[in-house]
């Protein structure tokens, strides 16, 4: 909770008696998304300029506006003219994270961030009030977007940090001042922006930095660059992992409705249905598990909560289609390693009829684009049939072919662009595949970068089951 005089204090304006008795309840960049009491901050983008959309704001119930240029033609007096908004919207949230008393937690890592942040919100709600990144906010304006909502009562905040460039998460850190990081892994997802694993692992440890007063680190147990990461951390660090060794060892099993996790911390073994989940749901929990143990929470309080965890929607959902197909859509998101963990999870998931494996591009791998997407192609060849989609689809069926796989179990639907028209009928020729190969009892793994659009093709096969498409 802030009030008017707060924004302009970010905006360095004199402040009135009036602006102190206005009181906003947060702050959003759509005006789509601004209700009433709320702050609209309008900034230009690429292709719409939020300066624009202040009336609608207004219309919508904003009680103040944050701007770079006036609307005459509405609420002038509530209007705070700035030369930078999106400046003055992240001061403002630095400010209103310095009046908090909250645990505030910063989530990075290649892969696996939001379900991370997911699984947190679950386990610390258990144990006070906690806020929580909407859905993948992690941007500039995400962060204090995030922080807008942070009120006094919140004992906890779970703050997603994503980046393409180096120093990105040092400015976040700036404005969020964490008090644990947790570093969900690291892998070559966006090295076409980093240019190098190198430059990856030096942009996430930009977290481990920001850590206030020498906080906990929260890392895996294993893998690329982790022991260089454990060196950086001011304070404790907890891992956790499918190691035994990891301070919370985490197991994962898959049915055909979900996934049942294990988690053990030496002192305290639980077990935890997920149903609806394919994993590797695992791993989030044991993030999560390793906070309660870094904050010396109760353990009991954090499994309960986690019980009720609910994954962002196309991420790695099991679904099912009235007619008894299982689809495994993990459609929002990919990358070299998410790619690898779907097609195991598919492997692993018992399922009396064939498995088949839908796979678009990967985008944002510069340069390792065309080997990244053979590899995953020759990953892929174990599977019943491959359909690929998309401009990268005869890498995938190169890849695939090249370890064996039969060219008469691949289908190519490949597109010149990644335009709405050029994706739009390869989904439509995608689906009439599905439609005519698939049956009861078989699996489908829908896998690709959210752009290509797969998300439509796992709803439609869901239209009509109990499973009702997500949004």
């Amino acid at each position: 909770m802030f009030t008017l005089a707060d924004v302009l204090a970010a905006g360095k304006q004199p402040t009135t008696r009036e602006a102190h008795s206005v009181s906003l309840r947060g702050a959003h960049y759509d005006s789509r998304k601004v209700g009433p009491g709320m702050l609209f901050v309008a900034m230009p983008g690429a292709q719409v300029d939020g300066n624009d959309f202040i009336d609608d704001a207004f219309t919508r119930g904003a009680s103040a506006v944050l701007a770079e240029r006036p609307d005459p033609t509405s609420n002038i007096s509530r209007q705070v003219i700035v030369p930078s908004s999106i400046q003055v919207f992240q001061r403002l949230a630095r400010h209103i994270r310095a009046q908090s008393s909250a645990e505030i937690i910063g989530v990075t890592g290649s892969n696996g961030k939001t379900s991370t942040k997911q699984a947190l919100f679950a386990a610390l709600s258990a144990h006070g009030s906690t806020l929580a990144t909407d859905r993948s906010e992690n941007t500039d304006v995400g962060v204090p977007t995030t922080l807008s909502r942070l009120h006094p009562d919140h004992q906890f905040a779970v703050i997603e940090m994503g980046a393409q460039i180096q120093g990105e998460i040092s400015s976040y850190c700036q404005i969020a001042d964490p008090n644990i990081a947790v570093i969900t892994n690291l892998s070559a997802a966006h090295i076409g922006e980093f240019g190098s694993m190198e430059n990856i692992v030096k942009a996430k440890s930009e977290l481990i930095e920001g850590i206030l007063n020498s906080g906990p680190t929260i890392l895996p147990h294993s893998g690329p660059s982790i022991d260089h990461l454990r060196t950086l951390a001011p304070g404790r660090v907890v891992s956790f992992g499918r190691e035994a060794e990891a301070d919370v060892s985490v197991g994962l099993s898959l049915t055909s409705t979900g996934s049942t996790v294990t988690i053990a911390t030496g002192s305290h073994n639980s077990t935890i249905e997920a149903k609806g989940i394919a994993g590797p749901v695992d791993l989030a929990f044991g993030a999560a598990i390793a906070v309660t143990l870094a904050l010396e929470l109760p353990i009991e309080e954090s499994v309960s909560g986690l019980r009720a965890f609910q994954p962002a929607p196309h991420r790695m959902a099991l679904r099912s289609s009235a007619s008894g197909i299982i689809v495994l859509d993990d459609s929002y998101n990919a990358n070299t390693a998410s790619m690898t963990e779907a097609l195991r999870m598919l492997k692993e998931l018992p399922v009396k009829g064939r498995k088949y494996a839908v796979l678009g591009d990967m985008l944002e791998l510069g340069p390792t684009t065309h080997t990244e997407h053979r590899k995953i192609g020759h990953r892929a060849a174990a599977v019943d049939a491959l359909f690929a989609i998309g401009q990268m689809a005869d890498l995938f069926a190169q890849g695939a072919i090249q370890a064996g796989m039969s060219s008469h179990k691949i289908h190519v639907l490949a597109t010149e662009t990644l335009d709405s028209e050029d994706l739009g009928e390869a989904r439509r020729q995608l689906k009439q595949l599905l439609d005519a190969l698939v049956k009861p009892g078989d699996a489908i793994l829908l896998k690709a970068s959210n752009g290509i659009g797969l998300s439509e093709v796992s709803d439609a096969i869901a239209i009509g089951s109990d499973d009702q498409p997500t949004t």
